[in-house]
């Protein structure tokens, strides 16, 4: 699926209070409105994904247009997409310089 990729920030660390290792990534979408009348324009969206993803886009400045794939995972009793793979295609604003390395 191609998204336009708005944002993006990962954590890694040991959390002080348990002392377990955590690693969370959130990747931001900006999804066009559709559907309801007179809907025009576009609306962001979060997704999480492993930090180890998004250090292949980390070189890139956002916005950019990113091929992505996602999984269905369970998180708490509920199901979720999780994006697992993301490329990223073209530059979405001038001067916005996107490298697939």
């Amino acid at each position: 699926m191609k998204i336009n990729v708005i944002g993006f920030e990962s954590s890694e660390g040991v959390s002080k209070k348990t002392g377990q290792p955590y690693a969370i990534g959130k990747l931001y979408a900006a999804l066009p409105l559709a559907g309801a009348k007179g809907a025009k324009g576009y609306m962001g969206s979060e997704y999480r994904c492993e930090p180890s993803v998004l250090k292949k886009i980390e070189h890139n400045a956002p916005p950019f247009m990113a091929e992505v794939e996602f999984q269905d995972v369970m998180r708490y009793g509920e199901r979720e997409q999780q994006i697992v793979s993301i490329v990223p295609t073209e530059a979405k604003a001038p001067g916005t310089a996107v490298r697939t390395a």
